[in-house]
C-alpha cells in the first residue's frame, strides 16, 4: 500500500464519514455469528443513493433470472431509486450495521464503484492494509480509457475486474498491474439494456465530465484555481451552450437539446445556461443517464466515458475538448483511446468546429460511417444481451 496516496485522499473524508466507525465496530464484533447465514450471499451496490448502473442491472438479472442466488442491494431508503430496487429483491440500508455485517461475511462484494462499500474510506484502509480481504467484484462505472492512478492494482483489492470492450481489456491487463485471472472481458451488465429501444427524433445530449480541481480538496490547484465561477471549464461550455449559432440551429433543425453534466458537477447545473430556454437542463434526480443515452441520436461530450455506450449503440459522438492540456496534466493521464485518431468520433477545441460537425450529422440523418461499423464489430465482440449472464456464471465457477 502506498501510504502517501492514502494520506492524500484522507483530505476528502468528511466527519460524517468518520462517524461510520461506530456501526463498523459493532458489526465487526458480531459478524462471526452471521458467517454461516450470509456466506453464500452476494452484496451489490453503486453509489449510496443510486441504482442506475451496472450494479443495478446485475442485481436485476440475478433477481429475475437466478432467483436461487442469495443477494442484497445496498441503497439508502431515502433514495428515489429505492422502490424499484426493493420491488426486485432484498435491500439493506447503505451504511447500516447489517450492511457492514454483509460486507464482512458475504461471498462477493459487487459494485460499479471502487468505493462501493458501507464506507469507502474505512473499507479502503482495511483492504489496503490487508486487515480484511473481501472478494471485490468491480463492474465498473464506465469503460477504462485513461491511465487512472486510483485503479492501479497497488491501490485496489479486486478479485474480479469486468471490462466492456477489447481494447480496454488489453489496456487494463497490460497497464494496471493486475495478476492473471483478475481481469475479464464479459461486457457490462448495463449493455444488456441497450438493444431495441426507440430514439427521439433530433434529440441531442450534451454531457461534460468533471474536473478534479473543481471538486476535491486533495486536488486543489493553485494554477487553475478551484472556483467554478471563474473556471475555464464553465467558460468553455457556456460558450457552446449560449452560442447564437447553436440557438439558430436548434430552431432551424427542430432540435431537442438536453444538458446533463457529470454527477460531481450537477450542483452547478444552472450556471451553464441560465438564460437559455431552448436547452433542457437534466438533473440526476429527474433523469437516468442510460435513458438519455438510449433516447438521444447524438452525444456531445469532452472526456466522459459514457460515449462508449453511444458507440455500442452505433450512434455518433462529437468531442469538445478546449482544455485538453490541462485535463491530461491535472485530471487523468492519457490512456489507450486516441481522440484525434479513431474511427468513432472527431475532437475539436472550439465550439464553431463542433457545430460544423453537428450540422453534418444532422444533414446526414445521424448515420455513422462504414469505418465506424467495422471498428464496432472488432471492439464489441460480445454484442448481445448476455453480459450479466456471463458474469454470473464466471463468478459461480471461481
Amino acid at each position: 500500500m502506498k501510504w502517501s496516496y492514502f494520506a492524500k485522499k484522507i483530505k476528502d473524508v468528511s466527519w460524517g464519514e468518520l462517524a461510520a466507525a461506530g456501526p463498523m465496530l459493532a458489526a465487526f464484533l458480531v459478524h462471526p455469528f452471521f458467517k454461516r447465514k450470509y456466506k453464500d450471499t452476494w452484496l451489490i451496490c453503486e453509489e449510496p443513493g443510486e441504482a442506475r448502473d451496472n450494479g443495478y442491472h446485475f442485481f436485476k438479472y440475478l433477481c429475475e433470472q437466478q432467483p436461487q442466488q442469495k443477494c442484497f442491494y445496498a441503497i439508502q431508503k431515502k433514495s428515489p431509486d429505492f422502490k424499484k430496487v426493493a420491488a426486485l429483491g432484498k435491500t439493506v440500508e447503505h451504511g447500516s450495521i447489517l450492511h457492514w455485517i454483509l460486507y464482512f461475511t458475504a461471498a462477493y462484494n459487487i459494485s460499479s464503484q471502487k468505493g462501493g462499500k458501507p464506507n469507502a474510506a474505512l473499507c479502503s484502509f482495511f483492504e489496503l492494509s490487508n486487515i480484511f480481504k473481501p472478494k471485490n467484484v468491480f463492474l465498473q462505472h464506465g469503460i477504462t480509457k485513461d491511465k487512472n492512478d486510483w485503479l492501479m492494482a497497488d491501490k485496489c483489492r479486486f478479485s474480479y475486474f469486468v471490462t466492456g470492450m477489447k481494447s480496454e481489456d488489453r489496456f487494463v491487463r497490460e497497464a494496471f498491474g493486475y495478476p492473471e485471472g483478475i481481469v475479464h472481458y464479459t461486457g457490462f451488465p448495463r449493455f444488456d439494456n441497450l438493444h431495441g429501444h426507440p430514439v427521439k427524433k433530433n434529440q441531442i445530449l450534451i454531457m461534460p465530465t468533471w474536473r478534479k480541481w473543481l471538486r476535491s480538496r486533495s486536488e486543489k490547484n493553485d494554477i487553475l484555481g478551484d472556483d467554478i465561477h471563474t473556471s475555464a471549464f464553465l467558460e468553455g461550455w457556456r460558450k457552446l451552450l449560449n452560442s447564437e449559432r447553436f440557438l439558430k440551429m436548434i430552431d432551424e433543425y427542430d432540435l431537442e437539446v438536453v444538458f446533463y453534466p457529470h454527477r460531481h458537477m450537477q450542483k452547478h447545473i444552472e450556471k451553464f445556461c441560465p438564460d437559455n430556454k431552448k436547452i433542457r437542463p437534466a438533473s440526476d434526480g429527474e433523469y437516468e443517464i442510460q435513458d438519455l443515452l438510449i433516447s438521444s441520436q447524438l452525444l456531445i461530450t469532452d472526456y466522459s466515458s459514457v460515449y462508449f455506450d453511444m458507440f455500442y449503440m452505433k450512434k455518433p459522438v462529437i468531442f469538445y475538448q478546449f482544455d485538453e492540456e490541462e485535463f491530461r496534466k491535472y485530471h487523468y493521464e492519457s490512456g489507450w483511446f486516441d481522440y484525434h485518431n479513431n474511427p468513432f468520433g472527431n475532437t475539436y477545441p472550439d465550439c464553431d468546429a463542433v457545430l460544423d460537425e453537428l450540422e453534418k450529422y444532422i444533414r446526414n440523418r445521424f448515420s455513422v460511417s462504414e469505418e465506424f461499423e467495422r471498428a464496432h464489430q472488432a471492439e464489441f465482440e460480445l454484442y448481445d444481451t448476455k453480459n450479466s449472464e456471463r458474469i454470473y456464471y464466471s463468478l459461480r465457477s471461481v
